[in-house]
């Protein structure tokens, strides 16, 4: 038998599903439903993952590994384990690879080749490209990257038979992202996205953290956060695991104890109350809240339009999370399951893209980010967003442009990602040289096109335009909309042989095809 998987690769924990006989199902990893998204590597080249390899934070934290999602799509970070240099990449490989020889072994040495993978909405275009190189590295075909808050509204909005809007409030460990989504019968279609990239529950840990650190640095002097070898980083390890205790505890309790015996000579015995928990969290709580009201501004609705909020990530257990969602949008719907939720919407979407008849379902997403290059005014450079925020992908959108100097033998297109029209405030994700060939003394038009897949992963294409008649409709096209191109036209001259063109892929930089 081969099955299609869905896979929620999260910052602190992971899920693999399945979808068979009509409902989805979670596949248990060492029996437990989740599996913690830690590597541990031991003395004798032998690798753990999950549950084992968590255990180990505490006897060997040079040595493992977790919450390394946070880090996917920054090509400079390299964890240094005794002669090797990993990426995170390499390590979500090996958290991939560990679910799904569990879930083969749990379905009876099924075949599993294929899957969907979710990522954060707010996730970047390099960030899901690395998401997508870790699932190829750990042997699986990606089917496609689906945002978590999209897995999430189809796990609950899947043949309800009736028409909503749905807010997805989605706070895992790593990770805020909300997103809201029009649902008409098995179609859904996501209307705006927003989120947060360094925001979840991690942080509510480390607010704790903080905490008990100021308290301990009072009475023995220590700064437990600056102290340097094993022995402190094993110490800030236990305080890490009390905190998330602690903090566990008080999504159902007022108040919890946390207690160290020995934190580096010194006893750590404090009790922390619900209302001190809530307000060391309660600057992060807002931003959560500033978020929903972006969506909907950017969705052009109200509170009062939204049918139902659904709670989604384990971070949503806290009391104080369910009040912000109420006091803000209304009284918000918690999964039983809410630490699979995700996992299972990824799962649906997983059968019917490898077996259409399985489940029929229809999804469209937007950017959460503009995606364009840089221009110039006269001397003056500024950004030209060429697809939008909140753009409906897949999609493939240009601009058109000159060059601005007689003879000129090549143009600079600088890409990037961001909102404002100043460049500096913006983030480079690579550049591209293309060559006029012959260069004239007369203008010589240009174009710049982005597409952008069904993974979210921008192909990028520079063209230079003949100084013929042939160009006309697409120069009088640029003019009467505001200089986008005319992407059939544009194609056609490509093909053609009137237009040349040189064409990239784009993760966290440009790379020449």
């Amino acid at each position: 038998m081969t099955y299609a998987v869905g896979i929620d690769l999260g910052t602190t924990n992971s899920v693999i599903a399945i979808y068979r006989r009509g409902s989805a199902e979670t596949l248990r990893i060492d029996g437990r439903s989740t599996m913690p998204s830690v590597v541990s590597f031991r003395d004798d080249t032998s690798i753990l993952v999950g549950q084992s390899a968590k255990s180990r934070l505490l006897l060997d934290p040079e040595n493992t590994l977790a919450s390394t999602k946070r880090f996917m799509g920054d090509r400079s970070k390299n964890y240094k384990i005794g002669s090797n240099s990993l990426t995170p990449v390499n390590i979500a490989s090996l958290i991939l690879k560990r679910l799904v020889e569990s879930a083969r072994k749990e379905l009876d040495n099924a075949e599993i080749w294929d899957a969907v993978i979710t990522v954060p909405a707010y996730f970047t275009e390099d960030q899901k490209e690395d998401t997508k190189r870790a699932g190829e590295e750990a042997g699986l075909n990606v089917l496609r990257l689906l945002p978590e808050p999209t897995a999430a509204a189809i796990a609950y909005g899947l043949d309800k038979e009736k028409d909503q809007t749905l807010m997805v409030y989605d706070l895992g460990g790593g990770t805020f992202d909300v997103s809201i989504l029009n649902v008409t019968g098995n179609r859904f279609t996501v209307k705006a996205v927003g989120g947060d990239g360094n925001l979840g529950g991690d942080d509510f840990d480390l607010a704790i953290v903080d905490w008990v650190s100021k308290d301990f640095k009072a009475k023995t002097g220590i700064n437990l956060l600056a102290e340097k070898g094993k022995a402190a980083m094993s110490a800030r390890q236990r305080l890490k695991e009390a905190a998330e205790t602690a903090k566990i505890e008080l999504s159902q309790s007022d108040r919890a104890m946390i207690t160290i015996p020995d934190c580096l000579g010194h006893p750590i015995d404090l009790e922390i109350t619900l209302a001190q928990y809530n307000s060391l969290i309660e600057p992060m709580l807002l931003r959560t809240a500033e978020c929903m009201k972006s969506v909907l501004r950017d969705a052009k609705l109200s509170g009062e339009d939204i049918d139902r909020v659904i709670l989604v990530g384990g971070s949503t257990k806290n009391r104080a999370v369910q009040e912000i969602v109420a006091r803000e949008i209304r009284e918000p719907f918690t999964s039983e399951r809410v630490d699979e939720v995700v996992a299972h919407g990824a799962a649906i979407m997983a059968s019917s893209l490898y077996a259409p008849d399985s489940v029929d379902i229809d999804v469209s997403e937007k950017t959460s980010h503009s995606l364009g290059i840089i221009m110039l005014d006269g001397s003056t450079e500024f950004f030209k967003p060429v697809i939008p925020r909140q753009t409906t992908y897949p999609c493939e959108l240009g601009v058109l442009g000159f060059t601005t100097t007689s003879r000129q033998e090549q143009v600079r297109f600088q890409v990037q990602r961001g909102e404002e029209k100043n460049p500096d405030r913006n983030t480079h994700l690579g550049e591209l040289m293309l060559p006029v060939s012959p260069p004239q003394n007369d203008q010589v038009p240009v174009g710049a096109i982005f597409a952008l897949d069904a993974d979210g992963i921008i192909h990028f294409t520079a063209v230079q335009f003949p100084l013929t008649g042939s160009v006309t409709p697409i120069l009088n096209h640029a003019s009467n909309h505001d200089g986008s191109l005319d992407i059939m036209a544009t194609k056609a001259l490509i093909v053609s042989g009137e237009a040349k063109e040189q064409s990239t892929t784009i993760d966290s930089g440009v790379t020449k095809k």
